[in-house]
Protein backbone atom coordinates (compact mmCIF):
# COMPACT_ATOMS: atom_id res chain seq x y z
CA UNK A 1 0.00 0.00 0.00
CA UNK A 2 1.15 3.18 -1.31
CA UNK A 3 1.85 5.57 1.96
CA UNK A 4 -0.19 8.60 2.23
CA UNK A 5 0.33 11.96 3.64
CA UNK A 6 -2.72 12.06 5.66
CA UNK A 7 -5.11 8.49 6.88
CA UNK A 8 -8.78 9.13 7.96
CA UNK A 9 -8.89 6.54 10.37
CA UNK A 10 -12.51 5.06 12.10
CA UNK A 11 -12.12 3.44 15.74
CA UNK A 12 -15.27 1.68 17.00
CA UNK A 13 -14.87 1.30 20.97
CA UNK A 14 -17.60 0.35 23.75
CA UNK A 15 -17.01 3.53 25.62
CA UNK A 16 -19.05 2.73 27.99
CA UNK A 17 -16.44 -0.10 29.61
CA UNK A 18 -13.54 1.01 31.41
CA UNK A 19 -12.06 -1.60 29.16
CA UNK A 20 -13.32 0.59 26.01
CA UNK A 21 -12.00 3.54 27.49
CA UNK A 22 -8.39 2.29 28.47
CA UNK A 23 -8.44 0.85 24.87
CA UNK A 24 -8.73 4.25 22.92
CA UNK A 25 -6.20 5.38 25.74
CA UNK A 26 -3.69 3.16 24.03
CA UNK A 27 -5.23 3.62 20.62
CA UNK A 28 -4.23 7.46 20.89
CA UNK A 29 -0.58 7.12 22.59
CA UNK A 30 0.39 5.49 19.03
CA UNK A 31 -1.84 8.20 17.02
CA UNK A 32 -0.98 10.80 18.78
CA UNK A 33 2.65 10.20 17.45
CA UNK A 34 2.17 10.16 13.60
CA UNK A 35 0.71 13.29 13.55
CA UNK A 36 -0.97 12.50 9.76
CA UNK A 37 -4.04 10.34 11.42
CA UNK A 38 -7.62 12.14 11.32
CA UNK A 39 -9.59 10.31 13.83
CA UNK A 40 -13.46 9.26 13.11
CA UNK A 41 -14.48 7.96 16.82
CA UNK A 42 -17.88 5.43 16.99
CA UNK A 43 -19.33 3.71 20.10
CA UNK A 44 -19.83 0.25 19.36
CA UNK A 45 -22.97 -0.18 21.24
CA UNK A 46 -25.30 1.58 19.93
CA UNK A 47 -27.36 -0.03 17.35
CA UNK A 48 -28.31 3.45 15.28
CA UNK A 49 -24.46 3.88 15.06
CA UNK A 50 -24.26 1.30 11.96
CA UNK A 51 -25.78 4.02 9.80
CA UNK A 52 -23.36 6.51 11.55
CA UNK A 53 -20.25 4.27 10.21
CA UNK A 54 -21.84 3.26 6.57
CA UNK A 55 -21.72 7.07 6.08
CA UNK A 56 -18.54 7.91 7.37
CA UNK A 57 -16.84 4.74 5.04
CA UNK A 58 -18.59 6.53 2.30
CA UNK A 59 -17.18 9.65 2.58
CA UNK A 60 -13.62 7.79 2.50
CA UNK A 61 -11.70 5.83 5.06
CA UNK A 62 -8.46 4.41 5.03
CA UNK A 63 -8.52 1.89 7.94
CA UNK A 64 -10.36 0.94 10.71
CA UNK A 65 -10.07 -0.15 14.60
CA UNK A 66 -12.79 -2.04 15.98
CA UNK A 67 -13.92 -4.42 19.28
CA UNK A 68 -15.03 -7.69 17.90
CA UNK A 69 -18.56 -7.38 20.36
CA UNK A 70 -20.06 -4.20 17.90
CA UNK A 71 -23.52 -4.38 16.96
CA UNK A 72 -24.37 -6.39 14.06
CA UNK A 73 -25.09 -3.53 12.26
CA UNK A 74 -21.74 -1.85 12.65
CA UNK A 75 -20.11 -5.37 11.79
CA UNK A 76 -21.74 -5.74 8.36
CA UNK A 77 -20.59 -1.86 7.78
CA UNK A 78 -17.39 -2.49 8.02
CA UNK A 79 -16.61 -6.20 7.41
CA UNK A 80 -18.11 -5.52 4.12
CA UNK A 81 -15.49 -3.02 2.82
CA UNK A 82 -12.00 -3.63 1.71
CA UNK A 83 -10.34 -1.39 3.99
CA UNK A 84 -7.83 -2.70 6.16
CA UNK A 85 -8.85 -3.72 9.97
CA UNK A 86 -7.30 -4.47 13.00
CA UNK A 87 -10.04 -5.80 15.61
CA UNK A 88 -9.60 -6.03 18.87
CA UNK A 89 -10.70 -9.96 19.55
CA UNK A 90 -11.80 -12.20 17.09
CA UNK A 91 -15.50 -11.35 15.01
CA UNK A 92 -17.38 -14.29 16.15
CA UNK A 93 -20.50 -13.53 14.13
CA UNK A 94 -20.22 -14.52 10.66
CA UNK A 95 -17.23 -15.94 8.47
CA UNK A 96 -17.16 -13.54 6.28
CA UNK A 97 -15.93 -11.05 9.31
CA UNK A 98 -12.66 -11.67 9.03
CA UNK A 99 -9.63 -9.20 9.77
CA UNK A 100 -6.27 -7.91 8.42
CA UNK A 101 -4.97 -8.83 12.49
CA UNK A 102 -6.07 -9.40 15.76
CA UNK A 103 -4.91 -8.09 19.07
CA UNK A 104 -6.05 -10.59 21.65
CA UNK A 105 -6.24 -10.98 25.69
CA UNK A 106 -4.08 -14.04 26.69
CA UNK A 107 -7.56 -15.54 27.86
CA UNK A 108 -5.96 -18.97 29.16
CA UNK A 109 -3.65 -17.30 30.48
CA UNK A 110 -6.49 -14.80 32.82
CA UNK A 111 -8.15 -18.59 33.84
CA UNK A 112 -4.19 -20.14 35.20
CA UNK A 113 -3.60 -16.46 37.06
CA UNK A 114 -7.65 -17.24 38.38
CA UNK A 115 -6.47 -20.52 39.19
CA UNK A 116 -3.18 -19.91 40.69
CA UNK A 117 -4.76 -16.66 42.97
CA UNK A 118 -7.34 -18.99 44.34
CA UNK A 119 -4.98 -21.42 45.52
CA UNK A 120 -3.04 -19.12 47.49
CA UNK A 121 -5.95 -18.07 49.44
CA UNK A 122 -6.03 -21.67 50.56
CA UNK A 123 -8.34 -24.64 50.08
CA UNK A 124 -12.07 -24.23 48.99
CA UNK A 125 -14.70 -26.89 49.71
CA UNK A 126 -15.44 -26.63 45.30
CA UNK A 127 -14.52 -24.29 42.48
CA UNK A 128 -16.93 -22.88 39.91
CA UNK A 129 -16.80 -20.89 36.96
CA UNK A 130 -20.01 -18.19 35.54
CA UNK A 131 -19.23 -17.67 31.60
CA UNK A 132 -20.48 -15.00 29.63
CA UNK A 133 -23.87 -16.12 28.44
CA UNK A 134 -23.87 -15.22 24.88
CA UNK A 135 -21.40 -18.33 24.84
CA UNK A 136 -18.65 -15.82 23.46
CA UNK A 137 -14.88 -17.65 22.36
CA UNK A 138 -12.78 -16.06 24.42
CA UNK A 139 -15.40 -16.89 27.81
CA UNK A 140 -14.79 -20.26 26.63
CA UNK A 141 -10.92 -19.97 27.15
CA UNK A 142 -11.25 -18.49 30.37
CA UNK A 143 -13.40 -20.89 31.61
CA UNK A 144 -11.69 -23.93 30.18
CA UNK A 145 -8.09 -22.51 31.27
CA UNK A 146 -9.05 -22.53 35.03
CA UNK A 147 -11.30 -25.51 35.57
CA UNK A 148 -8.31 -27.42 33.90
CA UNK A 149 -5.73 -25.79 36.09
CA UNK A 150 -7.92 -26.26 39.08
CA UNK A 151 -8.12 -30.08 38.35
CA UNK A 152 -4.26 -30.54 37.78
CA UNK A 153 -3.99 -28.42 41.27
CA UNK A 154 -6.49 -30.31 43.73
CA UNK A 155 -7.13 -33.93 41.64
CA UNK A 156 -10.17 -34.17 44.32
CA UNK A 157 -11.80 -30.84 43.68
CA UNK A 158 -15.60 -30.35 42.72
CA UNK A 159 -15.00 -27.95 39.61
CA UNK A 160 -18.43 -26.65 37.95
CA UNK A 161 -19.19 -24.80 35.30
CA UNK A 162 -22.35 -22.70 35.65
CA UNK A 163 -25.50 -25.06 34.48
CA UNK A 164 -29.06 -23.45 34.85
CA UNK A 165 -30.15 -20.35 37.23
CA UNK A 166 -27.07 -18.49 38.94
CA UNK A 167 -28.59 -19.34 42.46
CA UNK A 168 -29.57 -22.62 42.20
CA UNK A 169 -26.43 -23.43 40.71
CA UNK A 170 -24.81 -21.82 43.39
CA UNK A 171 -26.61 -23.61 46.15
CA UNK A 172 -25.80 -26.56 44.64
CA UNK A 173 -22.29 -26.28 45.71
CA UNK A 174 -20.61 -26.87 48.86
CA UNK A 175 -18.98 -24.38 50.39
CA UNK A 176 -16.65 -22.23 51.06
CA UNK A 177 -16.78 -22.08 46.91
CA UNK A 178 -14.45 -20.09 44.96
CA UNK A 179 -16.23 -18.52 42.05
CA UNK A 180 -14.58 -16.93 38.84
CA UNK A 181 -16.75 -15.52 36.62
CA UNK A 182 -15.59 -14.47 33.18
CA UNK A 183 -16.07 -10.42 33.91
CA UNK A 184 -16.79 -8.12 36.34
CA UNK A 185 -20.73 -7.93 35.27
CA UNK A 186 -20.79 -11.08 35.50
CA UNK A 187 -19.13 -11.30 39.06
CA UNK A 188 -21.50 -8.88 40.03
CA UNK A 189 -24.65 -11.53 39.33
CA UNK A 190 -22.79 -13.62 41.78
CA UNK A 191 -23.26 -11.26 44.21
CA UNK A 192 -26.99 -10.49 43.88
CA UNK A 193 -26.94 -14.73 43.63
CA UNK A 194 -25.52 -15.04 46.99
CA UNK A 195 -27.57 -11.67 48.30
CA UNK A 196 -31.09 -14.03 47.33
CA UNK A 197 -29.20 -17.09 48.96
CA UNK A 198 -28.10 -15.42 52.29
CA UNK A 199 -24.50 -16.28 51.53
CA UNK A 200 -21.97 -14.26 52.71
CA UNK A 201 -19.01 -12.54 50.49
CA UNK A 202 -16.21 -14.00 50.90
CA UNK A 203 -16.76 -16.12 54.14
CA UNK A 204 -19.17 -19.01 51.91
CA UNK A 205 -18.30 -17.84 48.56
CA UNK A 206 -15.32 -16.10 47.07
CA UNK A 207 -15.65 -13.68 44.00
CA UNK A 208 -13.16 -13.18 41.28
CA UNK A 209 -14.01 -10.85 38.14
CA UNK A 210 -11.80 -10.41 34.76
CA UNK A 211 -11.59 -6.19 33.80
CA UNK A 212 -10.95 -4.39 36.74
CA UNK A 213 -13.99 -2.09 35.81
CA UNK A 214 -13.27 0.28 38.90
CA UNK A 215 -16.92 1.42 38.46
CA UNK A 216 -18.15 -2.15 39.39
CA UNK A 217 -15.60 -3.37 41.67
CA UNK A 218 -15.27 -0.12 43.81
CA UNK A 219 -18.84 -0.09 44.84
CA UNK A 220 -19.73 -3.64 44.94
CA UNK A 221 -20.52 -5.19 48.47
CA UNK A 222 -18.01 -5.92 49.44
CA UNK A 223 -15.97 -4.61 46.57
CA UNK A 224 -14.90 -7.30 43.98
CA UNK A 225 -11.57 -8.78 43.32
CA UNK A 226 -10.69 -8.76 39.19
CA UNK A 227 -7.97 -9.67 37.13
CA UNK A 228 -6.57 -6.32 35.60
CA UNK A 229 -6.48 -6.99 31.68
CA UNK A 230 -4.19 -4.73 29.79
CA UNK A 231 -6.18 -2.86 27.89
CA UNK A 232 -4.38 0.44 27.04
CA UNK A 233 -1.47 -1.96 25.36
CA UNK A 234 -4.15 -3.75 22.99
CA UNK A 235 -5.07 -0.53 22.08
CA UNK A 236 -1.84 0.54 21.29
CA UNK A 237 -0.75 -2.70 19.28
CA UNK A 238 -3.85 -2.02 17.57
CA UNK A 239 -3.04 1.14 16.31
CA UNK A 240 0.77 0.12 15.79
CA UNK A 241 -0.46 -2.83 14.04
CA UNK A 242 -2.98 -0.64 11.63
CA UNK A 243 0.24 2.16 11.45
CA UNK A 244 1.99 -1.54 9.94
CA UNK A 245 -0.48 -2.62 7.52
CA UNK A 246 -1.81 1.31 5.80
CA UNK A 247 2.79 1.31 5.19
CA UNK A 248 2.76 -1.96 3.38
CA UNK A 249 4.84 -3.86 6.67
CA UNK A 250 1.80 -5.37 7.78
CA UNK A 251 1.04 -9.56 7.78
CA UNK A 252 -2.39 -10.43 6.78
CA UNK A 253 -4.15 -12.51 9.68
CA UNK A 254 -1.39 -11.65 12.09
CA UNK A 255 -2.51 -12.13 15.91
CA UNK A 256 -1.29 -10.36 18.69
CA UNK A 257 -1.71 -11.60 22.78
CA UNK A 258 -1.68 -9.63 25.30
CA UNK A 259 -1.26 -11.16 28.77
CA UNK A 260 -3.23 -9.15 32.17
CA UNK A 261 -1.38 -6.68 34.68
CA UNK A 262 -2.30 -9.09 37.90
CA UNK A 263 -4.98 -9.28 39.96
CA UNK A 264 -6.43 -6.15 42.17
CA UNK A 265 -7.29 -7.65 45.46
CA UNK A 266 -10.68 -6.66 47.62
CA UNK A 267 -12.78 -7.36 49.63
CA UNK A 268 -14.27 -10.23 47.85
CA UNK A 269 -11.82 -12.62 48.31
CA UNK A 270 -9.59 -13.42 51.28
CA UNK A 271 -7.45 -16.14 52.24
CA UNK A 272 -8.84 -18.82 54.48
CA UNK A 273 -7.65 -18.42 58.13
CA UNK A 274 -5.08 -21.45 59.14
CA UNK A 275 -7.56 -22.73 61.60
CA UNK A 276 -10.04 -23.08 58.76
CA UNK A 277 -7.79 -24.67 56.30
CA UNK A 278 -7.27 -27.64 58.90
CA UNK A 279 -10.61 -28.09 59.20
CA UNK A 280 -10.83 -28.67 55.60
CA UNK A 281 -8.20 -30.34 54.74
CA UNK A 282 -9.19 -32.80 58.16
CA UNK A 283 -12.78 -32.74 55.73
CA UNK A 284 -11.37 -33.79 52.29
CA UNK A 285 -9.28 -36.61 53.57
CA UNK A 286 -12.39 -38.15 55.73
CA UNK A 287 -14.62 -37.64 52.79
CA UNK A 288 -12.47 -39.91 50.37
CA UNK A 289 -10.93 -42.27 53.01
CA UNK A 290 -13.02 -42.91 56.24
CA UNK A 291 -14.87 -46.22 55.08
CA UNK A 292 -10.70 -47.15 55.25
CA UNK A 293 -8.55 -48.81 58.05
CA UNK A 294 -7.25 -45.29 58.49
CA UNK A 295 -6.23 -43.63 61.98
CA UNK A 296 -6.75 -40.63 63.64
CA UNK A 297 -2.64 -39.91 62.78
CA UNK A 298 -3.24 -40.60 59.26
CA UNK A 299 -5.51 -38.10 58.88
CA UNK A 300 -3.45 -35.40 60.63
CA UNK A 301 -0.58 -36.68 58.53
CA UNK A 302 -2.34 -35.64 55.81
CA UNK A 303 -3.20 -31.82 57.14
CA UNK A 304 0.02 -31.43 57.63
CA UNK A 305 0.22 -30.29 61.58
CA UNK A 306 0.64 -31.84 64.64
CA UNK A 307 -2.08 -33.95 66.26
CA UNK A 308 -2.61 -31.42 69.08
CA UNK A 309 -3.11 -28.40 66.68
CA UNK A 310 -5.27 -30.24 64.38
CA UNK A 311 -7.77 -31.26 67.31
CA UNK A 312 -7.30 -28.27 68.72
CA UNK A 313 -8.80 -26.22 65.65
CA UNK A 314 -11.05 -29.05 64.55
CA UNK A 315 -12.99 -29.16 67.77
CA UNK A 316 -12.97 -25.46 68.13
CA UNK A 317 -14.83 -25.28 64.27
CA UNK A 318 -17.10 -28.37 64.83
CA UNK A 319 -17.57 -28.66 68.76
CA UNK A 320 -16.23 -33.10 68.58
CA UNK A 321 -12.49 -34.45 67.94
CA UNK A 322 -11.49 -35.88 64.36
CA UNK A 323 -12.00 -39.32 66.24
CA UNK A 324 -15.60 -38.91 66.92
CA UNK A 325 -15.70 -37.13 63.39
CA UNK A 326 -14.33 -40.31 62.01
CA UNK A 327 -16.24 -42.92 63.55
CA UNK A 328 -19.54 -40.59 62.92
CA UNK A 329 -18.92 -40.90 59.32
CA UNK A 330 -18.64 -44.74 59.77
CA UNK A 331 -21.66 -45.42 61.44
CA UNK A 332 -23.65 -43.12 59.12
CA UNK A 333 -22.48 -45.91 56.45
CA UNK A 334 -23.00 -49.03 59.10
CA UNK A 335 -26.42 -47.86 59.37
CA UNK A 336 -27.46 -47.69 55.52
CA UNK A 337 -25.74 -51.01 55.07
CA UNK A 338 -28.08 -52.11 57.48
CA UNK A 339 -31.03 -51.00 55.87
CA UNK A 340 -30.31 -51.49 52.51
CA UNK A 341 -28.66 -54.52 52.57
CA UNK A 342 -28.26 -58.23 53.82
CA UNK A 343 -24.87 -58.03 54.67
CA UNK A 344 -23.11 -60.12 57.96
CA UNK A 345 -22.02 -57.91 60.94
CA UNK A 346 -18.55 -59.09 59.63
CA UNK A 347 -19.06 -58.13 56.60
CA UNK A 348 -19.96 -54.58 57.43
CA UNK A 349 -17.91 -53.93 59.86
CA UNK A 350 -14.74 -54.91 57.20
CA UNK A 351 -16.34 -52.75 54.91
CA UNK A 352 -16.98 -49.56 57.15
CA UNK A 353 -13.16 -49.86 58.25
CA UNK A 354 -13.48 -51.38 61.94
CA UNK A 355 -10.87 -53.92 62.89
CA UNK A 356 -13.47 -56.61 64.19
CA UNK A 357 -17.41 -57.02 64.40
CA UNK A 358 -16.66 -57.02 67.95
CA UNK A 359 -15.37 -53.02 67.67
CA UNK A 360 -18.33 -52.06 65.49
CA UNK A 361 -20.58 -53.53 68.10
CA UNK A 362 -19.88 -52.28 70.82
CA UNK A 363 -19.04 -48.36 69.30
CA UNK A 364 -22.84 -48.71 67.60
CA UNK A 365 -24.67 -49.74 70.66
CA UNK A 366 -22.79 -47.33 72.84
CA UNK A 367 -24.01 -44.64 70.22
CA UNK A 368 -27.10 -45.56 69.54
CA UNK A 369 -28.26 -47.82 72.87
CA UNK A 370 -29.25 -50.37 70.88
CA UNK A 371 -27.74 -53.32 69.22
CA UNK A 372 -27.41 -53.27 65.56
CA UNK A 373 -29.77 -56.34 65.19
CA UNK A 374 -32.17 -54.36 66.68
CA UNK A 375 -31.52 -51.38 64.35
CA UNK A 376 -31.82 -53.71 61.74
CA UNK A 377 -35.32 -54.63 61.99
CA UNK A 378 -36.58 -51.16 63.26
CA UNK A 379 -35.01 -49.69 59.88
CA UNK A 380 -36.27 -52.36 57.48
Amino acid sequence: MKPKSEYRILVVLDLTLQSGREHLDGFYRHSDCKGNWEVRLVPSVEESSGIMVKSIIERGIDGAIVKSDCSPSIADAIFSTSMPVVAIDRPNRTASQHADAYVLNDNRAFGREAARYFDSLGRFAAYGFVPDHDGREWSKARGKAFMTAIAQRHRDAIVSEQQGPLSEWIASLPKPLAVFAAFDRCAASVFDACRELRLTIPKSVAVLGVDDDTLICEHTRPKLSSIRPNTVMQGFQAAKELDRILSGRGTKGKTIVCTHLGISERDSTAPIPPGARIVREVNSYLEKHALEPIRVTDVVTHAGVSARLANLRYSEATGHSIQEELVSRRLAEVKRLLSKTSWSMTRIATRCGFKSPTILAHLFTSHLGMSMSTWRHRAT
